[in-house]
């Protein structure tokens, strides 16, 4: 019985209400009700007199001045309210509205380093040779002529033309590139070009909801590079760029990135290189229609993969040679396993690193040279951002009869 599945590897102002005092004013001495330790009172006996005689009076032509009650006087020593007394309003908290940042000067700066792209891929078939013309965009990242850009966007190009901001065009050559990293670098000649550098800076690590541009030849406007603002969405997405090759670590934005952006720089406010514009979600996997989902490659990815096209032409990734299946939690509490995390090896490639190292179809590893797993996923992007060829790493799995710790030399990859 098969202990997982085969893994499919993810790419492409309230108002402040103010109480208001009362101010009361009066005068007397309020009246007490007595108490119980309150002395008694001489008991006043009243007698009635009987009623008067009434005999006629004359009416008084002036009759006395009617005597009206005075208020009791204040005390000499009772303030009178002053205007501190009365409480005053309380001004209203201002409003902060959301400032949005002026580009403008960030764009100018960069845009000398920015690329349009336009590749030929030729088709030559029973009736002749027939061309198909792509676009994209690229990044100068050296001085010296180097251009960073999608593998998709050149891939099986025969003729790349590069565009500058100023104008000049020239032919490219491909130095290499990677389909599992969907990176690419061309050269073009000359020297002195305006760059924006991939490494070395300190102090660059975004965070989400920070401000981003990307800059790209969308569509294939003319009149020079399109460019659209956003902010990082979301850290460590992951996507299925072609069957089988995923692309881990990438930053989702939801700036405008259409098709042409595809190579192009995602930077942030200051104008350092963040990310590389490489693919958009337009459908969900339900097919709903989907918006503001566009992902980059992370600089920091991008840099290590750099380094390796321009000094080998192609990219040594780490491989074990095993084909992998995540462990499905029912199905490992149906077959009566104790676990329910970790990645099921399917099946070994035959003298591969693993079938060396003594691994066996359906043993269960659950670390990597200390590194807890869970799913595929957390192997593959151990192998890519985290080992090497040639490394020695232990591998703890899980067998029926016991967990084993076996050292593994992790080879190369083959290359397509």
């Amino acid at each position: 019985m098969r202990l997982g599945r085969r893994a499919k590897l993810c790419l492409t102002t309230g108002a402040t209400l103010i109480p208001l005092g009362v101010l009361a004013c009066g005068g007397g001495t309020p009246t007490q009700p007595p108490t119980q330790n309150e002395a008694p009172t001489a008991t006043v006996t009243v007698t009635s007199a009987p009623p008067p005689t009434l005999r006629p009076t004359a009416i008084a032509t002036n009759p006395p001045p009617v005597t009206r009650p005075t208020s009791t006087p204040l005390p000499l020593d009772t303030p009178f309210p002053t205007e501190t007394s009365i409480p005053s309003a309380v001004p209203p908290t201002p409003i902060l509205l959301l400032q949005l940042p002026n580009v403008a000067d960030t764009v100018e700066k960069a845009r000398p380093a920015v690329v349009s792209i336009v590749t030929e891929v030729i088709i030559r078939g029973f009736f002749g040779p027939t061309s198909n013309f792509g676009s994209g965009t690229g990044v100068i990242f050296d001085p010296d002529g180097l251009v960073l850009t999608n593998n998709h966007v050149i891939s099986g190009a025969e003729n790349i033309t590069v565009t500058l901001d100023d104008g000049r065009q020239f032919q490219a050559e491909v130095v290499g590139a990677d389909i599992l990293s969907d990176l690419a670098v061309l050269r073009i000649p000359g020297d002195a070009y305006t760059a924006l550098p991939l490494g070395g800076e300190e102090g660059r690590d975004i965070r989400v909801g920070d401000w981003v541009i990307a800059i790209g030849n969308a569509l294939a406007l003319p009149g020079g590079p399109t460019v659209t603002v956003g902010v990082v969405s979301a850290l460590g997405r992951s996507i299925e760029s072609t069957p089988g090759v995923t692309l881990y670590d990438l930053i989702q934005t939801d700036t405008v990135i259409n098709p042409g952006n595809s190579g192009g720089p995602l930077i942030d406010i200051q104008g350092s290189l963040v990310g590389i514009n490489t693919a958009v979600q337009r459908l969900s996997a339900s097919g709903l229609v989907v918006e503001g989902i566009g992902f980059a490659i992370d600089v920091d990815t991008a840099f290590q993969v750099t380094q390796q096209l321009v000094e080998l032409g192609f990219v040594r990734w780490a491989w074990m040679g095993v084909i992998l299946a995540d462990l499905i939690p029912e199905l490992a509490a149906e077959v009566g396993l104790s676990i329910r995390e970790g990645v099921v090896i399917q099946n070994t490639i035959i003298n591969g690193p693993a079938a060396r190292a003594g691994i066996q179809p359906n043993d269960i590893i659950v670390s990597a040279d200390g590194h807890k797993l869970t799913t595929v996923a957390d192997l593959t992007r151990l192998l890519k951002q985290e080992f090497t060829v040639d490394q020695e790493i232990a591998i703890e799995i899980f067998r029926e009869d016991g967990n084993k710790t076996v050292t593994l030399v992790l080879g190369e990859r083959p290359r397509r």
